[in-house]
């Protein structure tokens, strides 16, 4: 069953989709396909998707939710569903219930149970139980510890300033 949508008939830009399984948004002039399970978003800036299977291609997205998201040359804020692929694109939130894929993508956070990360995938923080692929983190735990202890230190050169701003305030 492949339907074709326009942009016409689906939510507009900052408008939430309806939440029906079939769906699809297109810019003007230009048709997504959708099936009776889907979701489809090309080329146009949308607030909200939410059906079984989202696609998304060279567009924008606040959220989208789904059973299965793929996302194709295009940014979204934050992405939640059971599987997702992330290609030549870019993700500040990636939640994945069971696998997240990634090639050629940023993310700024990625937390799922499988994680792939494929060539030329950049992530700032993962959390996961099994990861695969090349990945270079921003910060491990040798970075995180040093960074704790820095911060530490910093903060007990601040306490005594803070303190003393505290009293002066209180004379007042």
């Amino acid at each position: 069953m492949d339907e074709r949508v326009t942009g016409a008939d689906t939510a507009g830009p900052g408008e939430p989709h309806d939440g029906s399984d079939a769906a699809g948004v297109g810019a003007a002039g230009t048709e997504a396909p959708a099936d009776a399970s889907g979701a489809a978003a090309w080329s146009r800036a949308i607030g909200r998707v939410e059906a079984r299977e989202v696609d998304i291609r060279f567009g924008a997205v606040g959220m989208a939710r789904g059973d299965t998201v793929s996302i194709g040359q295009a940014a979204v804020g934050l992405v939640a569903a059971d599987a997702v692929t992330v290609q030549q694109s870019s993700s500040r939130v990636v939640l994945a219930r069971e696998v997240a894929r990634l090639e050629m993508s940023a993310a700024a956070t990625v937390a799922a149970n499988h994680v792939d990360v494929g060539r030329g995938a950049a992530v700032a923080v993962l959390l996961a139980r099994h990861v695969e692929g090349e990945v270079r983190p921003l910060l491990d735990w040798r970075g995180a510890v040093a960074f704790g202890a820095a911060f530490a230190v910093a903060m007990s050169f601040l306490a005594p300033v803070r303190r003393s701003r505290a009293g002066r305030r209180g004379r007042r």
